[in-house]
């Protein structure tokens, strides 16, 4: 038979033991604690280099929109010489042909025609 002094030590050896033991998860759970903390605090510095990084990229696309948008104006005012200079070359052409009678014919229309 057990003696209460006897039962009595074995409750608190039973009891020691689940105050150890639950020290020991008491560290292992603080252990994870921090580890998930500086998980925690390595993937937030990854938010921020990831959030600078789309702002990098939000200001190259609106630079390159501007570029493209300045090409653009750059090709219709080449466009426009070209037509330009089109337009000069025919009329340096027509010019510079001798004049002969038959051949020439004037770009402008008048109501009467010139009679010698």
């Amino acid at each position: 038979m057990h003696t209460p002094q006897h039962g009595l030590q074995q409750a608190r050896q039973l009891v020691q033991q689940l105050i150890t033991e639950t020290q020991q998860s008491n560290h292992q759970y603080r252990m994870m604690l921090q580890q998930e903390q500086q998980n925690v605090n390595m993937l937030e510095q990854m938010l921020q280099r990831e959030k600078q990084a789309v702002q990098v990229i939000q200001q190259s696309l609106q630079k390159h929109d501007v570029a493209i948008q300045q090409c653009q104006q750059l090709m219709n005012a080449m466009n426009q010489m070209q037509q330009e200079v089109s337009f000069m070359q025919q009329n340096m052409n027509t010019v510079g042909q001798p004049y002969q009678q038959n051949q020439y014919q004037s770009p402008y229309r008048f109501g009467t025609q010139y009679q010698q």
